[in-house]
């Protein structure tokens, strides 16, 4: 996402101009990952210019994070934090494909007396502006985030548990690229019934629960889900184009697993020789066993507060 030629009228900060002297403002994605039905990215950013930074100390600029995603027609603006990082989150169901990212440094109120000391002094020597709320001061060149090396980092997060009171038995639902219904898009939706997503979210919330219990979900509930989308993905490299009624290739969960397979050094599910349930359970970072593991800890732990209990 380049800056373009726009003609500000005003010196502006970025890449393209020369307004400024020996100066930068960057952005940098730290840290992303999944949470459920969100995704979360953790922003810095580094601005070299005493200036604009005394600007947005004394309360006249601020910065600003413009997220897009042009396939969802989805954009929505955040503040950053001037002072550390910035974490944010963002509903799977809103983005996919890729996410476009922008931090842009803006004036917060009108002011008359735009002049800083690391203007380019060849173009602007003893001028000054008029800024309006709004106005760019500083853009930096943009960052694109493909969802799918998000995702592949953490199978779980393609499959999205949700819940609908008017079933009584759970649905799952493999999104293709003939999707049409928006809601349905690019995951894996595992439908439950609103008893059994009550349980599931208090499970998956609650830190007392949660600690050493999701890998055993993620067995429990996933990893089926994680062994069909497998089996789905073979049978579409092995049959011709023409023949198959629906296409997953294209979406976020499909490509997600297709860059992790080559992780795990699979270039074709083909010509494999693994099952589908061992290849889910390794694109899962063995799940099978942390849950076994956990569930043993777990069952150790309260066979011991029992005991204990008995004793009294």
């Amino acid at each position: 996402m380049r800056n373009k030629a726009i003609e500000y009228p005003h010196p502006v900060l970025n890449e393209y101009t020369n307004d400024f002297t020996d100066c930068n403002f960057l952005i940098d994605v730290i840290s992303h990952s999944d949470n459920g039905n969100s995704i979360v990215l953790e922003f810095a950013y580094d601005l070299k210019c005493n200036g604009i930074s005394d600007l947005i100390s004394a309360g006249f600029a601020k910065i600003v994070l413009r997220l897009t995603c042009f396939r969802t027609s989805f954009r929505t603006v955040f503040n950053m934090n001037p002072n550390g990082t910035t974490i944010v989150s963002i509903s799977k169901k809103d983005v996919t494909d890729s996410i476009d990212i922008q931090a842009m440094i803006v004036a917060t109120k009108d002011f008359n007396n735009y002049s800083l000391h690391e203007f380019n002094k060849n173009y602007f020597s003893n001028l000054s502006f008029s800024l309006r709320k709004g106005d760019i001061i500083a853009n930096e060149p943009g960052l694109k985030i493909k969802l799918n090396t998000v995702l592949e980092k953490n199978m779980a997060g393609i499959v999205l548990i949700n819940t609908d009171q008017t079933i009584s038995e759970m649905k799952v639902h493999f999104a293709t690229i003939e999707e049409t219904d928006p809601s349905l898009t690019d995951y894996i939706f595992i439908t439950l019934p609103d008893a059994e997503y009550k349980n599931y979210a208090k499970l998956m919330t609650k830190k007392h629960l949660k600690h050493g219990i999701e890998r055993f979900l993620q067995s429990s509930v996933v990893l089926p889900a994680i062994t069909e989308a497998v089996s789905k993905l073979r049978l579409e490299e092995l049959l011709e184009d023409d023949d198959l009624d629906y296409h997953y290739r294209g979406t976020v969960w499909a490509d997600s697993i297709h860059a992790a397979l080559v992780n795990i050094n699979i270039d074709e599910l083909s010509s494999c020789s693994q099952s589908d349930y061992e290849i889910a359970n390794k694109l899962l970072g063995n799940v099978v066993f942390d849950a076994i593991s956990n569930l043993m800890q777990k069952m150790t732990e309260w066979s011991t507060i029992r005991q204990e209990d008995d004793a009294l």
